[in-house]
């Protein structure tokens, strides 16, 4: 069978290369990145003794995102997204926890994989409700608090509208308490660093225990590629299965999958030694820029807003008006746009792939489909006029 077919099969989705994808968290991976994934695809960290390079290139890379995560002292795994990575997490803290301790104390803006966790793992999931900025609310974190507490999650670039929760009082809480804390910071991990002002959400904060990120994400890798960080190897260890077959029982295995891929590890670290931190500095530079852009953009459409002022490169768009955003949403998709839809907004996100002119292509459509609306309102509001002037002169 030839490639061509499978490609012509594959033709009608939707390629990065292209411009209607605006609501993914994933981008078109760096060409470095692709073309070392290639050379190492047969490799498997899961089994040290054939590929112990690949063993030492992961430590050297978790170790560098330590330091980027300020913590020089950090430990941790390249796994295969976000969703594994949390559920580790929430595996870690479990295990560090006392056996009646099953709660976890998280926002409702969470990632459905703490659902998942919380699934398997036999937890409590309290959801916390977010405040008017997508944020969790501080004081229902602190009511929720019990002896039954076995951790408490923030969030550093919530899925739905990218913003941070107050981690650095998070923090404060999980110290005072002494219950572990984990962020997600599967999107901002990659980006919040490198934005000027961006609150703390790294392991400057006592109380940080584990961090997620997503080198397939802002860390410009391929797909699959997730991080999970833990502040140091007690708290790695306190996890961790022996592997029978391997090395006599001695071999350990941190991670929920046993097979992992080596062209993952070997794709995420070229491609951040690559870049370099003035590199990565840029491609924030660039996303934030062009994120401000097209927020102030979308506020000068009449009958459109924001939900919240962004705070990395996620905007979350709305109707400022009576016009139902699913029916907007609907639209789109019609001329082909791939946003992410949430209950009452629409989400635009501007990774590295997206440019100026596919934005400006967007909110042409978005204009039209607007416009028709305009349309509809004149129209009843001069149908209104009329049957008032009539109701009126009807009493003389």
């Amino acid at each position: 069978m030839k490639i061509q077919r499978l490609k012509k099969r594959l033709s009608g989705d939707h390629k990065f290369t292209g411009h209607t994808i605006l609501g993914s968290m994933c981008t078109e991976p760096h060409r470095v990145a692709k073309r070392t994934y290639k050379h190492f695809l047969s490799t498997n960290v899961g089994d040290p003794g054939l590929f112990p390079n690949l063993i030492e290139l992961e430590k050297e890379y978790i170790s560098e995102l330590g330091s980027l995560l300020s913590n020089d002292d950090a430990k941790g795994m390249v796994v295969s997204g976000g969703s594994e990575a949390n559920i580790l997490a929430l595996w870690t803290a479990r295990t560090l926890a006392k056996e009646y301790q099953r709660d976890v104390i998280v926002s409702e803006t969470c990632h459905f994989s703490f659902d998942k966790a919380a699934n398997l793992l036999g937890l409590n999931l309290i959801k916390i409700p977010a405040d008017s900025n997508h944020k969790i609310r501080l004081d229902l974190v602190k009511k929720a608090i019990s002896d039954n507490t076995m951790a408490l999650v923030g969030i550093a670039g919530t899925t739905g509208s990218g913003v941070m929760d107050p981690i650095e009082e998070l923090s404060k809480i999980a110290v005072e308490k002494d219950i572990y804390l984990h962020v997600d910071a599967a999107f901002g991990g990659f980006i919040f660093p490198f934005i000027k002002d961006s609150a703390p959400f790294d392991f400057r904060l006592e109380g940080v225990k584990s961090i997620t990120m997503d080198p397939h994400k802002m860390g410009r890798s391929v797909i699959q590629a997730g991080c999970i960080i833990y502040r140091n190897k007690k708290v790695l260890d306190a996890v961790q299965i022996p592997v029978t077959y391997l090395s006599g029982g001695h071999t350990k295995n941190n991670s929920i999958l046993g097979t992992r891929s080596g062209a993952s590890i070997a794709a995420a670290w070229m491609v951040y030694n690559y870049l370099g931190i003035e590199g990565y500095q840029k491609g924030a530079d660039k996303v934030m820029a062009l994120t401000k852009w097209f927020t102030n953009e979308i506020k000068k459409m009449p009958l459109m807003t924001t939900i919240v002022e962004p705070e990395c490169n996620v905007v979350g768009i709305t109707t400022s008006g009576k016009i139902d955003i699913k029916e907007i949403l609907a639209e789109l998709r019609e001329r082909g746009w791939a946003v992410s839809e949430w209950k009452d907004y629409i989400r635009i996100t501007v990774m590295p792939h997206v440019k100026k002119s596919y934005l400006k292509k967007f909110m042409k459509d978005l204009n039209k489909i607007l416009d028709s609306y305009r349309v509809t309102n004149i129209t009843e509001i001069r149908e209104n006029t009329y049957s008032v002037a009539r109701a009126r002169l009807s009493t003389y």
